[in-house]
């Protein structure tokens, strides 16, 4: 039988309103915080929201903003030392995976007194991160209750998606207000994005019935929410559900980790500079047609969740009707449906193959996966 453990390690609050809950952080952690951003949202609505609420609950925050697509190890050295210096007693991130997954970094880099670089190994003594509290600014972040982040090595200009122990959030704020003045075409790339995710979290061969439940549960959640965000994108329920569906995603992927799409989206951002969630977007369906390969019996049990009638079907035929909704759900929008619209070639897709084979996503996928593999992958693509 299989072994069923779970841990989660983190508080979650997630309603329109949540802000309201940085009173628990207040009372639980302190009222002197270092927040964790990028620069390009300084003046957004989201992040007056925050500071609006932190001034409520008496929080007083220390605002560190330079990370950017540029951002390496370097920024989160200097910014472990601000925390330090400004006596933080705990760091607050906002923004996007980029955003997020420097904040953890800087969380952690603040209670850890060693050389920073021997995390990049694992090589590391127990010690404690400074408590961390995540305030999404979009609705997905596949590390939000992980101990995985992504980071640039300053050394050698490399991504690295990290694990380290005891990294994850203590507190998770998934607030839908500060996602109003998200534009429409981003908000659907950043929900497709989800989508791949949890599809690829639910490929993996370090799923379980935990993850399976609520990785499916997000998927139909998603496939439920598109067409209702394309024809009513301001109605705050449809916010509250990317939401939702977002929490689900991350709870599935606590378990494990995503898969060869969200690899390459990754490289490709980093290398190309070619919006993550984009990318994600249109590999998507090649990602559909890879789990009908290595895994039609687990493509087929998502039928009745999709609402689809496959008795009697092999698991095949059931395999492949559900593949074809899938298909339909992510279609339309006004968004690039191949690599070449975002002015990426085969060379510029040979490079991402190269360094992505060494994201430990590729290195969690069923069966050896080769540089050719990937490049072949993404080649469908273009």
């Amino acid at each position: 039988m299989e072994e069923v453990t779970f841990y989660a390690p983190s508080r979650i609050y997630c309603d329109f309103g949540a802000l309201r809950f940085l009173k628990e952080v207040h009372t639980a952690i302190g009222s002197r915080l270092l927040l964790v951003t990028e620069k390009k949202l300084l003046k957004t609505q989201g992040l007056q929201k925050i500071r609006e609420a932190a001034a409520v609950e008496g929080i007083d925050l220390v605002i560190f903003s330079d990370i950017n697509h540029e951002s390496t190890s370097y920024s989160i050295i200097e910014a472990a030392k601000i925390a330090r210096a400004s006596k933080a007693q705990g760091i607050l991130g906002y923004g996007g995976i980029r955003a997020l997954s420097a904040a953890k970094a800087v969380s952690v880099g603040a209670g850890f007194r060693g050389n920073f670089y021997n995390l990049f190994s694992g090589d590391y003594p127990e010690f404690s991160p400074l408590p961390y509290i995540e305030v999404p600014g979009t609705f997905r972040n596949p590390f939000m209750l992980s101990s995985f982040l992504a980071l640039t090595d300053a050394r050698t200009g490399r991504k690295h998606i990290l694990r380290i122990e005891n990294s994850q959030p203590a507190v998770v704020i998934m607030d839908p207000e500060v996602y109003v003045s998200l534009p429409l075409s981003f908000r659907f790339s950043v929900l497709m994005d989800a989508f791949l995710e949890s599809i690829e979290g639910y490929f993996s061969p370090s799923a379980d019935f935990i993850s399976d439940t609520f990785l499916l549960k997000s998927i139909a959640m998603i496939v439920t929410l598109l067409p209702g965000l394309r024809k009513d994108p301001e109605n705050p329920e449809n916010l509250m559900k990317a939401a939702m569906a977002g929490f689900a995603s991350a709870l599935g992927l606590s378990r494990g980790l995503t898969g060869m799409g969200t690899a390459c989206a990754f490289e490709i951002d980093h290398r190309f500079t070619k919006p993550h969630s984009a990318v994600a977007t249109i590999l998507l369906p090649y990602i559909l047609e890879y789990g009908l390969k290595i895994h039609p019996e687990k493509v087929s049990r998502m039928g009745p969740i999709l609402g689809e009638n496959i008795s009697g079907l092999s698991v095949v035929a059931a395999a492949d009707r559900v593949i074809e909704t899938l298909r339909a759900s992510a279609g339309g929008g006004e968004l690039p449906g191949r690599l070449s619209e975002l002015g990426l070639n085969a060379e510029n897709l040979s490079a991402a193959a190269e360094r992505a084979i060494d994201y430990p996503m590729i290195k969690n996928l069923p069966g050896k996966i080769s540089v050719e593999d990937i490049y072949l992958f993404l080649k469908e693509a273009l």
